[in-house]
């Protein structure tokens, strides 16, 4: 039969029984007053019968060969037509309570009139009975290539193979179910305590198909028990589905129009000592089934009753499965015990579901292919079947189609409908409807809800705080969107996840809604609200939390100036939490953004505008490869510090970063300025004994100690030592204070077994304050380390460097990598293991370069490190190309009288020396006196070494006699060389006066050592770590 006619067929039995049921429910009312005429008593026999027959005969019309299904066809259109005939002729002939007695004389009188068309038609009633009764009793004809149980819409399935009790599962056993064993095991072990047993889950998980499956076990164990399948998703197929119960019971009086079935198949339930199983199927609705409670748009007969009443109670034989997605409902319906609540599949269930739907197309699709798919689809069994069927129905790859799920083109693909024939007929079969459903009843049920569901779609899915939530009704509403499993909460109610597609559903609606720009403005809103303006250690869970929402908000694209300028705030403190994780190169970005925000809405004296500056300088300061980078970090820093009100936070911390940047530059008179203006500037704004002030004190102090000006900064750290017991900081933090102060003291007054225990102190408590592998801790522990190397502790030093570096691998802080290998490296070279030193220092000159660029300070430090260390391993010609590169760059950068320049060149010269290249040393030994404002013995001595070297006598006199008027341990050296030069010139008497000078000093008249005919190397250089606190707002906490 074609579709049409099936549903025309449809509408003709539907209208034959309500007319006919009107019909036998008048004949029988007469028939109990006595006042039905002998014609229509036949009628009234025959009538209920057809109808019965005619009901079950369409439940297996399908069944029926093409020339049965016509002749039901004909049969039914007459019986209507017989049916209407009889209603008509009932009008006019039957006597109403209120009639007069003229009305009652004319209808006798037109009863007589009909008699015969009365006769007729029950002779056609007679003879449609007959022919029913033969089509009912037609044994089945199947279809080639049609299975018996194939379902059906709207058809009760035959009973469940040989078993005596009523089987209604209207759907065949999946014979490839996966998985889902613990849900099933669950659903056992609940009816041993309960008859009443709910599963929910969000839609598309698969509990109607765990329901289908219980029931086919439970009749496996229980082949006599009865299994009944009412789905619940609206009144009218609820009403169905107990009026399919009564019919297959016969129970009594089922077919009176009369009588009520839900209460008629209630009582039956409630009432029988037969084994049965109840399932009701997607009772998703609150409102069905509490209407009093909450709002309906569709009643029973009696608004006074509803559904959840005519579910049965008692205890023993029956047992009731609801499968919802709304966790209310579940928890209501069973009563005892908690909802089973049913997740999406496993990794492994759900590939074996996606390959099993794939069929023979599975053969060539590629591993991770699928699993990147399967984490797409968070393993949700409805949308892997309906992307396995989207993907062999359009023959695309699985790569094709997880793109573009991912793309535009999400909608058109979580909206196409699966063909599933163990779906309900009224259930929906794509994702995005069976995802809509849910969300128009709780925006008919709870529109706040749906409105905080919009808000939580705009974030990241995962680890939403309760508290990021600033809008009304938030409890109320997390309750109804957790009911509908929408969102799940984790961490005891204080944050929450929604699913993966979930939130693709929820984004495509605003789009469609053109909503999206608002509640991505809402939700930018809410992030910048709740963003810490300054970071501590008590604010980094905070800042950790927010991290991925911080990420996503700042994706979106803004109009208005109030988000644009949210924005911007939250690019600037964010940046300022990835400075702490040591982020530095997304810092950078987020702070270059900011400012570029900032400078368009704002003026240009702005406050905002200084600090956002200030952070970016910052940032190209940390950031800079080579000495056109920091310059141009200084003009930004300089920039700020212009727009800057003092006092206040952006200028006090802009001052800090010139005091460093120019510490770095060698610019040590602005350095000093800097670093006393922004403690005086935390000073006045926050006072004395502020923890920034301290703080910024201790910088300060620092910067004077390593600068030459050691007993200012001694004077600086007893100060801050007097001023700590008055500060407002916490208890740790004034020992910070302190111990840092003290550990200054000793290492300045080169107490390194005393500062040793401070730093082990300091390393102690950071690790409390902070986790074992914060920089800060490493950093202590570094200098902790250094401490005892400098007591000569070597083997120790060097473990501790070891270690601290195995617990640095990986982690941002590059500089604390750099400081363990200068240690190690520090440690070879005083066991004079110069070839093991090279290696450290090789290491660290790589570190430099790729972090910092060649052109920078720090690396340029360490290339003298390693010239020194080619020296002292007597690779002269790799040392010289190594000082000339230090002293190129020292000689641009640095004042021309610089310590450092001039050692670079004291020590260019030592190596001319050693490769033979006496004048070119001379050159250097003379340019590098020529820079200092006093003379400098051992650099007098090297000059004199070379000048005797090249037999330049006169020159040698004279250099000799200066060296002679200083009273060092050089002198001895010095009257020896004038005493040579002297004889070589003829200069007998001068020669021997100065001999006997030279043996006055107890020296023995014999050959000078070696070593005074070589040139000495100055000291090496001295590179105090100490540990230097890049961040003072670290301790504001």
């Amino acid at each position: 039969m074609d579709p049409v006619c099936a549903i025309g067929l449809a509408s003709a039995v539907v209208t034959l029984i309500d007319v006919g049921t009107r019909v036998a429910k008048r004949l029988k009312e007469l028939s109990e007053t006595g006042d039905i005429p002998d014609v229509f008593r036949d009628i009234k026999t025959r009538l209920p019968l057809i109808l019965s027959i005619v009901i079950r005969t369409q439940n297996g019309t399908h069944h029926l060969s093409p020339p049965a299904q016509d002749a039901f066809e004909e049969v039914v259109r007459q019986c209507f037509e017989q049916a209407s005939q009889l209603n008509e002729i009932l009008n006019k002939v039957v006597v109403a309570k209120g009639d007069s007695r003229l009305k009652k004389t004319v209808k006798a009188g037109v009863s007589l009139v009909e008699e015969a068309r009365v006769q007729r038609i029950a002779t056609g009633l007679r003879d449609n009975v007959q022919l029913l009764t033969f089509l009912s009793v037609t044994p089945v004809v199947v279809e080639k290539g049609e299975s018996a149980l194939e379902r059906r819409p709207s058809v009760l399935l035959p009973s469940y193979a040989s078993a005596t009790g009523v089987f209604l599962v209207p759907f065949t056993r999946d014979e490839h179910f996966i998985g889902r064993a613990s849900s099933l095991k669950s659903i056992s072990a609940s009816f041993e305590n309960q008859n009443r047993v709910a599963i929910s889950g969000m839609g598309g998980v698969g509990k109607s198909q765990i329901a289908i499956e219980y029931c086919y076990r439970y009749k496996d164990e229980m082949p006599d028990a009865h299994v009944f399948w009412v789905y619940g998703g609206t009144i009218a197929r609820f009403y169905q589905g107990y009026k399919r119960i009564a019919q297959h019971l016969n129970l009594p009086r089922w077919d009176d129009p009369e009588e009520s079935i839900l209460d008629l198949v209630s009582s039956w339930l409630s009432s029988t000592q037969d084994n049965y199983l109840l399932v009701i199927d997607n009772a998703d609705n609150i409102e069905h089934w509490w209407p009093g409670k909450y709002k309906s748009g569709a009643s029973l007969d009696d608004p006074s009753k509803d559904l959840s009443k005519y579910l049965p109670d008692r205890m023993g034989n029956s047992k009731v499965l609801i499968t919802t997605r709304d966790n209310r409902v579940a928890g209501r319906l069973a009563r005892i015990g908690k909802p089973i609540a049913v997740q999406p599949m496993s990794e492994q269930e759900a590939t074996s579901l996606f390959l099993s739907k794939l069929g023979d197309d599975c053969s060539n699709v590629d591993e991770a292919e699928v699993h990147a798919l399967l984490d797409e689809l968070d393993h949700l069994p409805l949308a892997v079947s309906q992307a396995a069927a989207f993907i062999q129905e359009n023959c695309i790859s699985v790569a094709e189609y997880t793109i573009a799920l991912q793309g535009s083109d999400a909608e058109e693909f979580l909206h196409e409908e699966l063909d599933d024939s163990r779906r309900d007929e009224d259930s929906i079969n794509s994702v995005y409807r069976t995802l809509k459903l849910s969300h128009d009843q709780i925006k008919q049920q709870k529109p706040r809800a749906a409105e905080l569901l919009y808000l939580l779609a705009m974030l990241d899915r995962q680890s939403i705080p309760k508290s990021l939530l600033k809008v009304a009704e938030v409890t109320t509403s997390l309750g109804v969107l957790q009911s509908f499993n929408l969102v799940t909460s984790r961490a005891g109610l204080q944050s929450f996840q929604m699913h993966r597609l979930v939130q693709s559903f929820v984004r495509i609606s605003v789009q469609k809604d053109n909503a999206a720009g608002k509640w991505q403005e809402k939700a930018l809103a809410c992030v910048s609200k709740d963003y810490p303006t300054e970071i501590g250690v008590a604010e980094w869970p905070i800042c950790d939390a927010l991290a991925p929402h911080v990420h996503i908000v700042t994706g979106y694209e803004y109009k208005t100036t109030e988000a644009r300028l949210d924005l911007a705030h939250l690019l600037c403190w964010a940046a300022d939490f990835d400075i702490e994780r040591g982020m530095y190169t997304q810092a950078l970005e987020r702070a270059k953004w900011s400012l570029e925000l900032f400078r368009e809405l704002v003026p240009e004296d702005d406050e905002r505008l200084a600090a956002a500056t200030w952070l970016y300088g910052r940032l190209r300061y940390y950031q800079a490869q080579n000495a056109k980078d920091a310059d141009e970090a200084g003009g930004l820093l300089e920039k700020a510090l212009s727009i800057a009100r003092y006092p206040s936070l952006t200028y006090g911390e802009t001052a800090f970063e010139l005091s460093h940047l120019c510490f770095d530059q060698g610019n040590e008179k602005r350095c000093l300025e800097m670093g006393k203006a922004s403690f005086e500037c935390w000073k006045e704004s926050e006072g004395p004994n502020s923890v920034r002030t301290l703080d910024n004190m201790h910088d300060y102090a620092l910067e004077l100690a390593l600068l030459g000006h050691e007993q200012e900064g001694i004077t600086m750290w007893q100060e801050i030592m007097q001023r700590c017991p008055a500060s407002d900081a916490s208890e740790n933090t004034k020992t910070v204070f302190t111990y840092r102060s003290m550990a200054g003291i000793a290492e300045f007054q080169d107490d390194a077994a005393m500062a040793e225990v401070f730093y082990a102190d300091l390393a102690k408590i950071s690790e409390t304050l902070y986790y074992s592998e914060h920089v800060h801790v490493l950093d202590y522990r570094l200098s902790h380390a250094e401490q005892i190397m400098r007591q000569g502790r070597l083997d120790e030093a060097t473990r501790l460097s070891e270690s601290i570096l195995a617990n640095n691998s990986g982690h941002s802080e590059w500089r604390i990598c750099a400081g363990c290998l200068q240690i190690i490296a520090e440690c070879c070279r005083s066991r004079a293991s110069y070839s093991k030193e090279q290696e450290y220092r090789l290491r660290i000159l790589e570190l430099h370069e790729k972090k910092l660029g060649r052109d920078h300070k720090d690396t340029i430090d360490v290339t003298h490190d390693l010239a020194d260390c080619y020296l002292n391993n007597q690779k002269y010609s790799e040392a010289r190309d190594q000082y000339l590169k230090v002293l190129s760059w020292r000689n641009k950068r640095l004042d021309r009288t610089h310590i450092d320049t001039l050692r670079a060149i004291e020590c260019l010269g030592v190596s001319h020396v050693y490769e033979g290249r006496d004048e070119e040393a001379e050159a250097a030994y003379l340019d590098a006196i020529d820079r200092q404002t006093s003379p400098n013995a051992r650099l007098l001595h090297n000059l004199c070494v070379v000048l005797q070297n090249q037999s330049k006598w006169e020159m040698l006199e004279t250099w000799s006699r200066q060296l002679c008027e200083l009273d060092d341990e050089n002198r001895e050296r010095a009257l020896w060389s004038l005493m040579n030069a002297l004889e070589q010139q003829g200069k007998t008497a001068e020669a021997m006066e100065v001999r006997m000078s030279f043996l006055a000093l107890g020296t023995p008249d014999a050959e000078p050592p070696k070593a005074w005919r070589l040139p000495q190397s100055p000291p090496v250089r001295v590179d105090r770590r100490f540990g230097r606190m890049i961040h003072p707002r670290t301790w504001s906490a």
